[in-house]
């Protein structure tokens, strides 16, 4: 909600508005919970139990070296004929190589066992993992939903009370600037049916004849966010007398009567409406989401790149681009004029 000084756009916000949005934060959305992970380590260290030791084969390793050695001891008290020893040598030895092809069978059969086990504990852990997760989804987004409903009612109450409605609902008689009219259809185009918006608003100035007329107004329907939304130009297309420039007090004056009045305020140059309009609609669908945590503005600009900062200007240097033709630069090549 913040914006640099000195550049547009220029975003002001009424304290009122600041000081809910301290006191109630826009609820955020968790994610998955623990007990996903939990279970999913728990199958795996479950599956460990398949695995066959291989100290078995080193088990049958060594009794086929004792029983060589306790033939050979045989052989020497006894004095064992030359058949019956090899014979023996050879009994031992392929008792060995048989037991050591029935271990190697056994751990085929089991890490086959295994890895059909672990398949299916796989297939088991991702079905747990989509089915928490989606309901977990559920869970939230509508605790979520819950919560931001509840807050954007307090919002809706207070401002209910605290905003001055216009004197009119737009006044066609209005003199509008040469970009307000094509700045107008982007409006309509992201900003339709979720909010009422107008041109040219009247704003009784107290204690006199005159009126402020706000370029555009636009009220977020669900929370009554009421926002005065100007476009600055750098001077007068017909005399060239300097305007919204930051070393005059006559912005300054207006801007407080809005934020007075618990309207908020934003400010851009007339070259980023523009050059950049699209950009401007995203500008003013950040500061909504902001406040009010409604992200349907934003989710159709998702797309669109974020607004650049253009330089506020003083009087010399808006008496200098009135002298350089400053506008027709641009509203030319935009086939404004």
């Amino acid at each position: 909600m913040n914006s640099a000084t000195g550049f547009y756009p220029v975003i002001l916000i009424p304290d009122s508005i600041r000081y809910f949005c301290i006191n109630n934060p826009i609820p955020v959305l968790n994610s998955s919970p623990n007990s996903v992970a939990e279970f999913s380590s728990e199958m795996k260290l479950s599956s460990k139990e398949y695995i066959y030791p291989s100290s078995c084969l080193y088990g049958v390793i060594v009794i086929w070296v004792v029983s060589v050695v306790i033939v050979m001891l045989v052989n020497q008290l006894f004095s064992m004929s030359i058949l019956a020893f090899w014979l023996s040598l050879i009994c031992a030895s392929l008792s060995a190589v048989a037991a050591c092809f029935y271990l190697q069978f056994i751990n085929f059969k089991l890490g086959k066992h295994y890895q059909n086990k672990l398949t299916k504990t796989q297939q088991q852990i991702s079905k747990f993992k989509s089915n928490s997760l989606q309901q977990c989804k559920n869970q939230k987004m509508e605790q979520y939903n819950n919560l931001l409903e509840d807050r954007s009612n307090k919002l809706l109450f207070l401002l209910s009370k605290i905003v001055q409605p216009p004197s009119n609902q737009g006044n066609t008689g209005v003199q509008q600037g040469v970009s307000e009219k094509q700045f107008f259809i982007y409006l309509c185009r992201y900003f339709s049916g979720v909010y009422d918006f107008c041109m040219g608003v009247e704003f009784p100035i107290p204690n006199t004849s005159f009126c402020y007329t706000a370029d555009f107004i636009l009220i977020h329907q669900q929370t009554g966010l009421a926002i005065d939304i100007e476009i600055d130009e750098p001077y007068d297309g017909k005399t060239g007398k300097p305007h919204h420039c930051v070393d005059q007090n006559k912005d300054q004056q207006r801007n407080r009567f809005f934020l007075e009045r618990n309207w908020a305020v934003i400010r851009f140059s007339e070259y980023q409406v523009v050059k950049y309009p699209e950009g401007c609609c995203k500008a003013i669908a950040q500061v909504i989401f902001q406040i009010t945590g409604d992200d349907s503005g934003l989710i159709k600009l998702q797309n669109i790149k974020d607004l650049l900062p253009h330089k506020q200007w003083k009087n010399k240097e808006a008496v200098y681009m009135a002298k350089t033709k400053f506008r027709q630069s641009y509203l030319k090549n935009n086939f404004l004029l």
